[in-house]
């Protein structure tokens, strides 16, 4: 997993939907999550998902797995 994508991915993803990185971590419940993956530390697997639920993608594509974000959906 490259943590650095993963942020990016999320990021553009928020932003596409119109929904700021605040928002978007306040209605998954993991205000920190993206500070945490700043610092390295590697999130769980419940917050990934919650994330990719959000957004509406696959787990896979914020992992770095595909690069199609409907796949595994």
């Amino acid at each position: 997993m490259n943590i650095k994508q993963m942020i990016k991915r999320i990021e553009e993803l928020a932003k596409q939907k119109g929904i700021s990185r605040t928002k978007l971590l306040q209605d998954c419940g993991v205000r920190s999550y993206v500070d945490n993956l700043n610092k390295g530390r590697l999130p769980k697997v419940d917050t990934i998902s919650r994330i990719a639920d959000y957004l509406d993608i696959s787990v896979d594509y914020l992992l770095g797995r595909t690069d199609n974000p409907e796949i595994n959906k």
